[in-house]
């Protein structure tokens, strides 16, 4: 009876755990959809941009993307890595509400600085870039609280392991100002300006929609503030001074291409990033889906590492082959540069992508002075290369700086997970020997 009971229970347990992988891989494969999904709209995006705005006009709107995406980094001081990593611990549905509530408070209080930053700095744009783009970055200002919302949502709607809304998130947008674009392509002329005001609506669309479905606490005190800012000094502020080296500094090659050539290799540089985008997204893709299940795992299973391998290799493979004949075919011989920069790019976003997966099993641990770091080295990579190679390389110097930022990213996030393997292993031969 002790044999069938052992037996049942072991049955048990691998359904349950089959039942689980499952559900993962349903989120998985929810993810990736949207993944490909935004791949074709954003090709969409970028033939609607290039045609109707010109090399000129598409490398100032890339410009400022940069600019404002620089600006808000900055500006979250890690509380939103904190709040994705609280709403994973939770499964109390109060609790994850209030939680919510509180981490949307603190990213008004981020919008509203932003906000005043960049009215400071539209009055002084033109003596560092020449660009005569203040008065838009003005005309933009009440629709610029949609960046802290952004980078506050990908990482609660992660820790919540709400990887549907999550989707909604990353295509939303997209769709809506596809819409938006065409809409006024037709009844009026669609120039920056018009592009500009269509890309931070399409966000706000999405921002405010999920703000309702989440159902956050609503209320002018904020709960779990001892908690928040507890966690925060152990977790989110590590990463948040990483991010500043780390994903912050990625944006300085859009600041300093505008700086040493012109917007025009902006726009150029910016397109093959969107390009090579998807090998970046499609690894995270299983890191963000398995987050929250990672909290309880000792290591990352097999299966999900070969499949996670497999397929970013696969999508590279494809992109190495088609890649010259869909940026003629979509953008014009105007748009040829954006080729040979796109080589480099995707061999780099893809180890970037491996180097996200990995990062997802790290973050779930708690350990954020381990990504803290990481982003400490890849910052220091990031700022030397982009301040240094466009100098003399031109807008290949960016690209450069791309491969071997993800290269290096991916070296550490490995070699931080080996070291987490081996750390463990220590331990339980410690305690066995107890």
């Amino acid at each position: 009876m002790s044999l069938l009971r052992d037996r049942y229970a072991d049955l048990k347990s691998s359904a349950k755990n089959n039942l689980v992988f499952t559900d993962k891989a349903k989120k998985s494969a929810s993810l990736f959809t949207s993944m490909v999904l935004s791949l074709v709209v954003g090709i969409v995006i970028s033939i609607i941009n290039t045609r109707y705005l010109g090399k000129e006009q598409y490398g100032d709107f890339k410009f400022l993307i940069n600019l404002f995406s620089l600006a808000v980094t900055f500006l979250t001081f890690g509380f939103f890595y904190t709040g994705g990593l609280l709403l994973a611990r939770t499964d109390r549905d109060r609790e994850k509400r209030e939680l919510t509530g509180d981490i949307l408070k603190i990213a008004l209080m981020s919008s509203l600085l932003l906000i005043l930053i960049s009215l400071v700095f539209s009055f002084l744009e033109h003596r560092l870039f020449g660009n005569q783009l203040g008065p838009l970055i003005r005309y933009s200002l009440p629709l610029l609280f949609i960046y802290p919302f952004q980078l506050c949502f990908e990482q609660m709607l992660q820790g919540g392991n709400r990887i549907y809304s999550l989707s909604v998130l990353r295509i939303g947008p997209k769709l809506i100002y596809i819409v938006l674009a065409l809409l006024l392509q037709y009844f009026s002329k669609f120039n920056l300006t018009s592009a500009l005001i269509a890309h931070l609506g399409a966000f706000a669309v999405i921002v405010v929609t999920l703000i309702i479905y989440t159902r956050p606490a609503i209320g002018f005190r904020i709960h779990h503030l001892p908690r928040i800012l507890k966690e925060n000094r152990n977790y989110g502020f590590p990463i948040y001074l990483g991010a500043i080296t780390g994903v912050a500094s990625s944006y300085l090659a859009g600041i300093t291409i505008s700086y040493y050539i012109d917007n025009t290799n902006v726009g150029f540089y910016s397109l093959a990033i969107t390009a090579a985008l998807p090998l970046t997204m499609l690894p995270a893709s299983f890191g963000i889906t398995f987050f929250k299940a990672f909290v309880s795992y000792v290591k990352i299973p097999r299966k999900v590492f070969l499949v996670t391998a497999g397929t970013g290799l696969a999508t590279l493979l494809l992109f190495m082959v088609f890649i010259d004949e869909i940026v003629i075919f979509l953008y014009t011989d105007d748009f040829r540069p954006v080729i040979s920069l796109s080589y480099f790019i995707a061999i780099g976003s893809l180890f970037h992508g491996f180097g996200d997966f990995l990062n997802r099993f790290i973050s779930a641990k708690g350990l954020g002075k381990l990504i803290r770091n990481s982003n400490f080295i890849l910052g220091a990579v990031n700022t030397a290369g982009y301040i240094i190679l466009p100098r003399y390389f031109g807008v290949e110097g960016a690209a450069y700086t791309r491969l071997i930022a993800g290269i290096v990213y991916f070296l550490l996030m490995l070699g931080f997970y080996l070291r987490y393997q081996k750390h463990r292993q220590r331990m339980m031969n410690t305690l066995q020997h107890d």
